[in-house]
Parts: C-alpha cells; structure tokens; sequence
C-alpha cells in the first residue's frame, strides 16, 4: 500500500524505518542514517538522502549492503530466501523461466563474477530480458574491482527508486514540478538548462526518462533517433494507440517545462492509473521526441517526423558547428540511423495524439484560467525585406528630398502592426531590423527587417499576407525606395480535431469547475505538428506563469495547476472515445 510522503515525514524513527524496509536489501541502517535530512519535500529528496547515507557510508558496510542482494536465479531464488522486492524484479525480468542452456550461463557467470569480486553481480532487472542480462554479467565480469563496486552502488541506487515509487506516494502536481526539476539537473551549461541533441546530457536525459518510464510500468526503449518510448497495452489486445509526449531537448537557456511537462506529466498519469488498478480499452505510448528546437543540426521535428513517417534522410549529413554530422552523432549514441525509417508507425493502428504543454503565453494567465483547449497550431510564415533607399548627409539633405531607408522600414513596422489589428486571430512581428553600416550623421541608405506571420487559419493568414504586401508597395512608392521581400518560411495551420476537443474539453471541465471551458489557438510550433500528418491531433494547456514567458529560465508552472493539468489529462484518458 502507497505511503503518503506527508505520513511519512510526520512518522518517528521506528515508523520511518519500517516503512522503507526493503527498498535497500536487508539494510535498514540507510533509512535510520537518512531520516535526519527530513522532513521530504518530495520522493526525489527522499531518494536523495537515502542514495546519499549509502554513498556516505564506509566501505565495509557497503560491501554488507552489496552482499546482501542475492544472485539473480540463484541459490536465494531456488530455496525462495528472498525479499518480496527481489521476487517481483526476477519475476518480471523473466528470470524464473530460463531455459536450462540459460539458467547453467546465469550459474557459471555468477559463480565467475563472485570469485573474481567477492560479492554478487547487482543489475536493476527492471527494462532488461533474459538476454540483455547474459550480456552484461559477461561484460561486467571484464571490469576491475573499483569499478564493478562503484557500479553495484550505482545499480542498488537505481532498485531503490523503482523500489521507493511503488511504495510512498505525493500529490501528482508536486511530482510533475520535482521531476521536471530533476530533469533541469542535466545541462550542457552550468547555471542554465541547456540541452541539445545526442550530446551526453541529451542521452543521460533520455536515459533518466526511460527509468521514469519503467518505473510507471511501461515497456521502455531509446529509438534510433532518440525517441525514448514507453509503451503500456490496454486491455483489447491489439488495440489501436493512443500516443502522447513531447520533446526533451531545449533551446538555449531554456526553461522547465517546455516539451518536458508533455513527457512527465503522462508519466505521471500513467502510473496513478496503473497504481489503482485502472486499465484502459486502448493502448497508451508516451513518446519523449528527440529533437524538436532543432538547436544542434538546424533541423527541426526530427523525433516526430521519424514517427511520423515523414524524416528526410538528407538530414542525416546535416553538421553541427563542430562538423559532427547527424549520422555520426546518433551512432556515437549507439544508434542505428539505417533503421530510422522502421520508426514509422501504421496511420491504420494509431488512433490520435493528444500533447499537454504550458501554453507558452499570457492568454490563460491573464483570464485566470489554468488549463486550455487548443483549437490548432498556428501556421507560420517568415519575409525577409532589403530597403534600398538613398544615403545622404544628415545636414544638408532637406527632408522633401529624402529617400530614407530607416523611415520606410518604421513605416512597415507600423502597418503590420495594425494590419495584424484588424484579423482577429493573426499575430504579426518585425522580430529583427538593422541598419547595416549606418551612421549617427548618415540619412540610412538601406534597411533590413523581418516579418513572421502566424495564425490558426491559413486563409486568415494569406489575407493578412496580401494586406502587408499591399501596404509595402506603397510605402516603397511614396517613399521612394526599393523593397525586395523574399519568403524563408511558410508551414500550415494544424487544426486540432474537433471530437478529441470536446474530449478534452469535458475533462477540463469537470475537473476545474471551467463553465465553458477556454478554446485557444496556439502561437508556438510543436511536434503535435508533425504527428497530424499521421493521425487525429489535441493539445492540453496549461498556465504559464511570470507573464506567460517561455523559452527563458523563467518559464514557470505551479503545482497547483499541475495538478488540475494531471487530473484533467487522467479524466480524458478514461472517458474519450477511441475506436477499436
């Protein structure tokens, strides 16, 4: 039965002994050590101080600990000697049904592994099979001592906290906000999350997913883009999917919970339905993409376009600022890139894909609402403009003579201002605007601007599009200038499917007390994008804090909302439709 971490933290010594027995074999000395490092703000503080008594402990009593655990189908195992813990991890990895070729290997490479180190091979059996576990007794058996006894510490660190997740419990928006912490642990820059593709803090991300993922009982693989996967069928066999997810790399100096609240919440969710008992009619996978910034090898999507069905293998030569190609990366990662194309699912099997995301935005915010329903994912497109005008002194040109660059430029600012003004729905921005080689005493010559363009309607967004070429034009004749405008960009409007909408929205609104409940488009791109090329697609909102900035290390989220998002996603999965 799950312990409330509240319970917990109010329990004396003996109390908070006994509760965490088991979690380290036979070894309640690591939760007497640990408690004083209460009261827990979360189960990963928990998991810390305990990992951190283990760790701090002398070396003859870790040896103790070590030789506590018993050899995998061993002689514990036979004679039915060991904890209840261990006979699920054994059970489950499949370990009591080796075949006799098997269990004689498992014997042999135990009793090598003992004589050479003198304690017991430990793996966390967790995610493994029967053959993965061969392999890596046979490869560990190749280590020095130091190093196959700092890693038995590092396994046994790993079975407590599949252990501890199955035993003490905390409110689900307090976990999401700790786990998303916890992920943020991980950066390529000290002091900022940063975190790009395939480098070693995007795989030991991936990694920590998979764990997180296994720990809330799904079936969890890295794919050959990267893709962490956690897959748990429902109760018709051979059922269509539901998938959802998100991606886990960042931008620069990111934020939390951008992507990462879509993989982490899902997790969450997941496990609370596993942990009472609930299974649903449809199979479930929670996809963490790779790469959708597309920060490292300027190429955005690649998680889910692999997916998708839709990776272009072009990109597979794309280099990063180092000259490290795409392909050499995902095979210094281990990955194959060859088998990428397998990746892509069956339209047929896949029945939608529903995203949850902090809204990345002030609108939910403003209206005091935590949760939203997105109607569709803007389509986006991006001008470059040149403004040729006529340099000039700044003193001796009169004003009527003038052909200013400048001028012209910060006429257009204005316009698509206002322009964007009069399509409800269209946002509009002159994101960057220079004047190359200008002077304090110069009349500018030339300008150069950008515009971006976005909104929920492609047909919205081309009238608007006209308008500003329209204005543009006349600007340049009145003004007296060259204005050459070329197209970088244009990627159309995802609309989100109405009936998984409604879905969502009843689930909003039964958990929130919303009456109705906010229908909003979304501004920013996301992988929800690429997914709607292979099935149906929905978004989950979720308040953004501190302004509704994102994409920053002040992106914020509370706890409290977390916890309406996790309800309200838990809802959804339990009462929409999914055809067979």
């Amino acid at each position: 039965m799950l312990i409330p971490l509240a319970e917990l933290n109010a329990m004396d010594r003996p109390g908070f002994v006994s509760a965490l027995d088991g979690i380290y074999e036979h070894s309640p000395w690591v939760a007497e050590a640990a408690i004083d490092a209460g009261p827990f703000t979360s189960r990963l503080a928990l998991l810390d101080a305990l990992n951190a008594a283990m760790f701090a402990a002398p070396r003859d009593t870790q040896l103790a600990l070590i030789r506590a655990h018993p050899e995998l189908a061993g002689k514990a195992a036979i004679a039915r000697e060991m904890t209840e813990e261990s006979v699920r991890e054994q059970t489950g990895a499949g370990l009591d049904r080796c075949t006799a070729e098997e269990f004689e290997r498992i014997q042999a490479l135990n009793g090598a592994y003992r004589a050479r180190f003198g304690f017991p091979f430990i793996i966390a059996v967790k995610g493994h099979s029967r053959a993965s576990i061969i392999a890596a007794m046979a490869e560990r058996l190749l280590d020095d001592e130091p190093a196959e006894f700092a890693r038995a510490l590092h396994e046994i660190s790993r079975i407590a906290a599949f252990r501890l997740v199955d035993r003490i419990s905390e409110p689900a928006g307090d976990e999401i906000v700790a786990l998303c912490a916890r992920l943020a642990w991980l950066s390529e820059q000290s002091g900022a999350l940063t975190c790009t593709c395939l480098t070693p803090v995007h795989q030991a991300t991936a990694a920590l997913l998979r764990d997180w993922m296994l720990e809330a009982g799904l079936d969890a693989t890295i794919d050959a883009i990267g893709n962490v996967v956690g897959r748990w069928p429902g109760f018709r066999g051979g059922a269509r999917t539901l998938i959802t997810g998100s991606h886990y790399d960042t931008v620069i100096n990111g934020g939390h919970y951008d992507g990462r609240l879509g993989i982490v919440l899902p997790i969450v969710a997941i496990r609370r339905l596993r942990q009472t008992g609930t299974r649903l009619p449809f199979d479930v996978e929670i996809v963490a993409f790779s790469d959708e910034e597309g920060v490292r090898f300027q190429s955005t999507f690649l998680g889910s376009s692999a997916l998708a069905g839709h990776f272009d293998p072009m990109l597979l030569a794309r280099r990063d600022r180092d000259g490290i190609s795409l392909a050499d990366a995902l095979q210094q990662a281990g990955h194959d890139p060859a088998t990428i194309p397998q990746l892509a699912r069956d339209p047929a099997r896949v029945a939608a894909f529903v995203e949850v995301h902090i809204e990345q935005g002030p609108v939910l915010l403003d209206e005091g609402r935590a949760l939203g329903v997105v109607t569709a994912i803007n389509g986006a497109e991006r001008h470059l403009l040149s403004i040729r005008g006529l340099a000039g002194h700044a003193g001796t040109v009169p004003m009527r003579l003038r052909r200013d660059a400048a001028a012209a430029a910060a006429e257009l600012v204005l316009a698509v201002e206002q322009i964007a003004h009069r399509h409800d729905g269209v946002v509009a921005t002159v994101g960057t605007l220079t004047v190359p080689d200008g002077a304090i005493n110069v009349i500018p010559g030339r300008c150069e601007l950008s515009i971006d363009l976005r909104a929920p309607d492609d047909a919205l967004r081309a009238a608007a599009a006209a308008e500003i070429g329209a204005a543009i034009a006349v600007i340049a004749a009145r003004r007296r200038v060259e204005i050459e405008q070329r197209k970088v960009h244009d990627v159309a409007a995802t609309p989100c499917d109405p009936a998984l909408q409604r879905a969502l929205a009843a689930a909003v609104r039964r958990t929130t007390d919303a009456e109705p409940a906010r229908h909003l488009p979304s501004g920013a791109g996301h992988d929800a994008m690429m997914m709607a090329r292979l099935a149906p697609v929905a978004m989950l909102f979720v308040r953004c804090g501190n302004g509704g900035i994102s994409h920053h290390p002040e992106e914020t989220m509370t706890a409290d909302d977390a916890q309406l998002a996790a309800a309200a996603f838990i809802d959804f999965l339990t009462t929409v439709s999914v055809p067979a």
